[in-house]
């Protein structure tokens, strides 16, 4: 029988005399999280509330307006039944439990004191080419009077919630929201990075999506060298041995939910993409240890043309790849790899681990002539693997991935790697002046974009350049004791939709103004995701369960993409997002169609239907593009409702 989630909330009717009351600048009513024996306002639910990152700057203290520091950047969903007036709502840091520990307070009026709660409202706009995402200011200041609602809404809602930083922003603290209507208020549950609260589904882990593999009708293609992202290899295929041969963790193939690998990087994302491509590994994840990336053995041979074959003599286990005169032999557990028969020493071995074999990503990238560069923002790791520049290094002693030290998250600067386009040209540092270049990926100018350095010595007072036809800038610094930090947002047309991008320089680093400095910028990771909503409603009773891994998603490119570049289809199953929810990332920034299959082991594949969030009409396939929320233009996201076709039943 099919579960049926619904998320509790809770009412808060609050005092007029405690709204007055004051601690440190912040509102103490942590006790009045929730009044029991009360209902929620009728037709109110909060199906998602999360924190996004904490990396945009689009709101001050007191209204939508940058003022140098990082917002927390929340993620709301609503859905009203009926048009219902939001008088007020309201963000407070709070522990685990949803006692307000007195880090902070942020509001759309003046209910309470605190900081400003910027809300942009994601708005889907019909058109003779289709759905379009407009990003709507809703208080672009502090709603002064009290009795001054936020507005009135209705339907399937999504917005972003920006909250200035006033110190304590940071992505380890726990925060609820408080949604005040005429009817009573409703309230989330404590969530912090990664830990969303999500209303329909008992699922908001991030760490460990399913206790088993989603299952595959459609094996790999031998014949294709670079397979489809997501694309999951039939049990024959397997690079794991088989469980009589191999000494499986509890002879179970399955990986276990809770691994005893202590893997360094398991509050880090790590995206890795071949020549500009994301490599979907769907059996597992890359880890890492000591300080390596390892990466699942056949799908990472297969994506770099290897034929790939496994070999047991006794207790030794060999993963092997071969292509065009070159062979690469791993051997499980040890630290001696053979690269065309010469033995090449290895920081970390090959090993299985949660019943996965799982290979260095360096050491086989370079062993066949790649390049591996390495970059990181946040909690996010981004590793790509590019054709070798002629006459570059490969430096098999260096790995993407550094050991992790009390700072989990390695800054830029402290990446050996360097970025995988060449220099223009070379530029000498001056005194007193910054330069560079603003380009893509593929190594191509971008002009006509303003370039800030912005002093850290007084607010508001950046200098600025455009970029010229060949993508460069030089701006000649005042004359002040100071470092300077380089950054630039702009927009771009795509499918008649601004796209916009914030970028800091690749050395993000400051700088004295006496000494100059070269801060070049590279547009790249110009990726996307989806989130999907199932309607387990749509399920009847004689059904299993539906689990989200179990959805296969078909994405399909309806014109180039925005690189230019004709895409790929990508076949993949819904998984964790690192943003929190379900549905697939690292999707090339584009126009797709969408369609989804329920397929489960023991039953025949059952087809899905689908619509984006706020469309009323739900279809076997629907296209879609990517917006990014005003403010955080380094996020391109779309929703997308499915539930199951009940002709697929009959």
């Amino acid at each position: 029988m099919i579960k049926k989630f619904k998320t509790v909330q809770k009412i808060v009717n609050k005092p007029t005399s405690v709204l007055t009351l004051l601690l440190t600048g912040c509102l103490a009513f942590g006790s009045m999280a929730s009044a029991f024996g009360e209902t929620a306002p009728q037709g109110v639910q909060m199906k998602e509330f999360s924190l996004l990152d904490t990396a945009t700057d689009v709101v001050g203290s007191a209204d939508f307006t940058p003022e140098g520091n990082k917002d927390g950047h929340f993620k709301l969903q609503l859905k009203l039944a009926q048009k219902t007036v939001i008088n007020s709502v309201v963000l407070r840091s709070t522990d685990a439990y949803g006692k307000d520990n007195y880090q902070g307070v942020w509001r759309t009026n003046h209910v309470t004191t605190g900081w400003l709660l910027g809300i942009v409202q994601d708005k889907i706009v019909t058109t003779g080419s289709g759905t379009k995402h407009e990003s709507v200011i809703i208080n672009p200041g502090f709603r002064k009077d009290v009795k001054d609602p936020v507005g009135e809404f209705e339907g399937d809602l999504t917005f972003d919630l920006y909250a200035s930083d006033n110190g304590t922003i940071k992505e380890t603290q726990y925060y609820v929201l408080e949604i005040e209507t005429p009817q009573g208020t409703i309230t989330s549950k404590p969530i912090t990075y990664k830990s969303p609260m999500i209303s329909e589904d008992t699922s908001t882990s991030t760490t460990a999506p399913s206790t088993t593999p989603a299952p595959s009708s459609t094996p790999k293609p031998a014949e294709s060298p670079l397979p489809s992202p997501g694309t999951t290899p039939s049990p024959a295929e397997s690079p794991v041995p088989s469980p009589s041969t191999t000494p499986s963790p509890a002879g179970n193939p399955a990986p276990s939910p809770a691994s005893s690998y202590d893997d360094e990087s398991k509050d880090i994302a790590i995206h890795v993409s071949f020549k500009g491509n994301d490599i979907h590994f769907d059996d597992a994840q890359p880890v890492v240890k000591d300080g390596r990336t390892l990466v699942p053995f056949r799908q990472l041979f297969e994506t770099l043309g290897f034929t790939v074959d496994w070999v047991e003599e006794g207790s030794v286990q060999k993963a092997i790849g071969t292509k065009d005169g070159l062979t690469i032999e791993l051997t499980i557990n040890s630290t001696n790899a053979h690269v065309n028969g010469s033995d090449t020493a290895l920081d970390v071995p090959a090993q299985i681990i949660d019943g996965r074999t799982m290979v260095p990503l360096r050491f086989v990238s370079e062993s066949s002539g790649y390049h591996v560069a390495f970059s990181s923002s946040g909690n996010v790791w981004s590793i790509s693997i590019e054709d070798a520049v002629p006459g570059g290094s490969t430096d098999t002693d260096s790995d993407p991935a550094p050991t992790p030290s009390t700072e989990p998250t390695p800054t830029p600067q402290d990446d050996p790697t360097p970025t995988p386009t060449p220099e223009p040209t070379v530029e000498e540092v001056e005194p007193f002046v910054v330069k560079g270049y603003l380009r893509n990926l593929n190594g191509d100018p971008i002009p006509g974009v303003i370039i800030n350095a912005d002093n850290q010595l007084f607010s508001d007072s950046n200098l600025q350049d455009v970029t010229d036809e060949n993508g460069h800038y030089r701006i000649e610094l005042a004359n002040l004791p100071t470092t300077w930090v380089m950054s630039t947002n702009f927009t771009r047309d795509y499918n008649g939709n601004e796209q916009r991008f914030y970028l800091k320089s690749d050395v993000d680093q400051p700088f004295a103004g006496s000494s100059g400095a070269v801060r070049n910028f590279t547009l790249k990771d110009v990726v996307g995701h989806i989130e999907i909503h199932p309607d387990f409603w749509s399920f009847s009773d004689d059904l299993p369960q539906f689990e989200m891994s179990d959805l296969e998603v078909t994405l399909t490119p309806v014109g180039p993409l925005f690189d230019g570049s004709a895409g790929k289809t990508i076949t993949t199953h819904a998984d964790v997002l690192s943003t929190g929810g379900h549905g697939v990332d690292n999707i090339p920034l584009g126009n797709y169609k969408i369609s989804a299959t329920w397929k489960l082991e023991g039953h025949a594949p059952l087809p899905m239907l689908v619509r984006v969030t706020g469309t009323s009409k739900y279809a076997l396939s629907t296209e879609f593009d990517f917006h990014n929320p005003l403010g955080a233009p380094s996020i391109f996201v779309n929703q997308i409702d499915t539930k199951l076709d009940k002709q697929s039943e009959e």
